[in-house]
């Protein structure tokens, strides 16, 4: 898969039309799916990843069922078994992993197999067409799922475990007793602690015993105990490998011969193999950018190890050092496990088996090593969740009457119908729906409609730097009035200073307190331009510029007013609820200017909860107002 990706990463940088490029493969057949392997026992087809006429296409000499058997390093040449030799400027090994096979006797049966390639699936299938019993040794993600496949076919599945729990290299084991239940309640009957130390046939087809002296029977046995990196060609070449195998790469994917790479499941980076697919994408990305740009430096720095997946409709996710040796924080139902691992308050790993809407954002703060509050521990300790909208992570899973835009009323359901009709982007779906094009605060949720990453929806608008700095202007403003000392003048004539006039003058306290009611009733007109479904005049964030102007408008003139005076009874009631409205203001407009730098899913929570606090505290002013005009003048 990771060969294929480097020569599709050729092409899309069209180096393919400078360079002479030829693949080489041991399988009969062009890379192909092996992430969905198992779908292959049920469907014999949709697995390839490009047909040869792609590669002919563009120009790449495809070789297939003739593996190199040797890399001659001071001739810059490769020779396959049937006698071919290729000459190289660049040699990429992508040779991927070989299936594990234990060291137990009677490993070489006919009716054991193993779990890694369409050959490998195509005999398991035409040997379970006459059987009704398989053993499936291994525990693990490759295990499960080959035991799931197995069960699909009508065969009654065990799953044999070395170890002391299922999957013990991305669970906790209290989260892997959580699957062993809900995967034993599907029909899969799991043995845990079973080591196997003999193989021999049987009447039913072969017997297993093991290091307890237990002993097993049935049709057939599938080995899916993991892989080991095929790295052969790199150890024969003379090339440095790893303890654990691979060969090794530096962080430009290199190996010891500058004029080698290697990338995906056979590379040994920083002392670590990578047996996923994503990884290795990321591998064939550096390589080739690197390839295409011979000055550049990018390097390839590691890649987080996370588990994301349904093993027989179980959800099971994994991400960060979830085995450290560290505070855990566990949240545990019936049916469900969610467990976060902490250290020095910094989130560095989390865990789940059953539903979790927030796996995707645990992922990102695990791998930002995230500092997490102590209400937000609290909550989770209560209820599983770090955010209390779980539901806004995934509008996909949302009602289809659910609004995803409220500026416009627009709908789930709208914008998926969108979708269906071949509006396939956040900027075809704001274009259509209207969806996004008022205050743009549900661009992140377009983007996750739309499947795309959430943040590439959200660039800098070119009001977000006077939106940040009268934003900041406000918040500095409310708070000095708060904390700065009041203002002391003369009572008399005698005493009056130059700029006493606006404290004791009736008629500049009357300009002043009208110039602060005129600021704020000014703000609340400009905030219907959102509301109002047909006044289209101007731009919605140019108008929240002015609207956060006035806001720091109100607050000059409230200095003026008061002298820094925070006042007594209805007056002091009113000072602190527009102080708070102003506030709270600002910190919605700091959001919304920086949304473009912050997790976008986490703004969008933020920037709504600091709005409506801020329309809130906007329903106490009109009495408090009231109340403060008829002492004045009444008075």
């Amino acid at each position: 898969m990771v060969g294929w990706k480097v020569c599709d990463l050729l092409v899309r940088a069209k180096l393919h039309e400078q360079w002479t490029v030829a693949v080489l493969g041991e399988e009969p057949r062009p890379a192909y799916d092996r992430v969905h392997l198992t779908d292959y026992l049920s469907a014999s087809s949709g697995l390839e990843l490009a047909p040869r006429e792609w590669y002919e296409r563009n120009g790449i000499d495809l070789h297939t069922g003739d593996p190199v058997i040797k890399i001659d390093r001071s001739a810059h040449a490769v020779r396959t078994l049937s006698g071919r030799e290729f000459g190289y400027d660049h040699l990429v090994l992508a040779t991927g992993s070989r299936a594990a096979m234990p060291r137990f006797e009677g490993n070489d049966l006919p009716d054991v197999f193993v779990y890694r390639t369409i050959e490998d699936i195509e005999a398991i299938r035409r040997h379970a067409a006459g059987a009704r019993h398989v053993i499936v040794m291994g525990g693990g993600l490759l295990g499960l799922e080959a035991a799931r496949a197995l069960m699909d076919l009508g065969l009654e599945a065990h799953v044999l475990e070395r170890g002391s729990g299922l999957m013990a290299r991305q669970l906790t084991p209290a989260a892997s007793e959580i699957l062993r239940r809900q995967i034993e309640a599907l029909g899969v009957v799991t043995h845990s602690a079973k080591d196997t130390r003999l193989v021999t046939p049987s009447p039913l087809g072969l017997q297993l015993f093991f290091t307890d002296g237990s002993t097993l029977e049935t049709n057939f046995l599938v080995v899916a105990t993991g892989i080991t990196p095929r790295d052969e060609l790199a150890r024969a070449a003379n090339l440095p490998c790893g303890r654990r195998g691979g060969v090794e790469i530096d962080d430009f994917l290199r190996t010891e011969d500058r004029a080698i790479s290697a990338v995906g499941e056979c590379a040994c980076h920083r002392g670590k193999v990578y047996g996923l697919v994503a990884p290795g994408y990321l591998m064939a990305e550096v390589l080739v950018h690197n390839l295409a740009n011979p000055g550049s430096r990018r390097r390839f720095t590691g890649s987080p190890l996370a588990t994301r997946l349904k093993l027989l409709g179980v959800d099971v996710f994994s991400t960060g050092e979830f085995q450290r040796d560290a505070e855990s924080i566990v949240h545990r139902t019936g049916d469900s496990y969610r467990e976060l691992i902490i250290d020095n308050g910094h989130l560095v790993g989390a865990l789940s088996v059953g539903p979790h809407p927030e796996a995707a954002r645990l992922q990102d703060l695990a791998e930002r090593r995230r500092w997490l509050s102590p209400w937000r521990r609290n909550r989770f300790r209560r209820t599983g969740n770090l955010w209390p909208e779980v539901a806004s992570t995934n509008p996909n899973d949302w009602p289809a009457d659910a609004i995803v835009c409220s500026c416009k009323g627009i709908t789930r359901g709208q914008l998926t119908a969108a979708l269906r009709d071949g509006h396939a982007t956040p900027a075809a779906l704001a274009s259509l729906t209207g969806a996004s094009t008022v205050c743009g605060s549900c661009k992140p949720l377009l983007a996750a409609l739309a499947g795309a990453t959430p943040g590439d929806a959200i660039k800098p608008s070119r009001s977000a730097k006077p939106l940040l700095v009268f934003s900041a202007l406000a918040a500095l403003l409310a708070t000095a009035l708060v904390l700065m000392p009041s203002l002391s003048y003369g009572q008399s004539i005698e005493h009056k200073k130059s700029w006493e006039f606006l404290f004791l003058d009736s008629w500049w306290r009357q300009a002043t307190g009208f110039g602060v009611l005129g600021c704020a009733v000014l703000s609340l007109v400009l905030s219907l331009r959102k509301r109002i479904k047909f006044f289209t005049l101007g731009s919605f964030g140019g108008w929240r510029v002015l609207h956060t102007i006035l806001g720091v408008g109100g607050l000059a003139t409230l200095f003026a007013h008061t002298g820094l005076r925070l006042g007594d009874n209805f007056n002091r009631l009113l000072m602190l609820d527009f102080l708070g409205l102003v506030v709270l203001g600002a910190a919605a407009g700091l959001v919304t200017s920086l949304e473009a730098r912050l997790d976008p899913l986490r703004a969008n929570t933020l920037r709504r909860a600091y709005t409506w606090a801020h329309i809130v505290l906007v329903w106490p002013l009109p009495p408090l107002v009231g109340f403060h005009i008829l002492a004045a003048y009444y008075y």
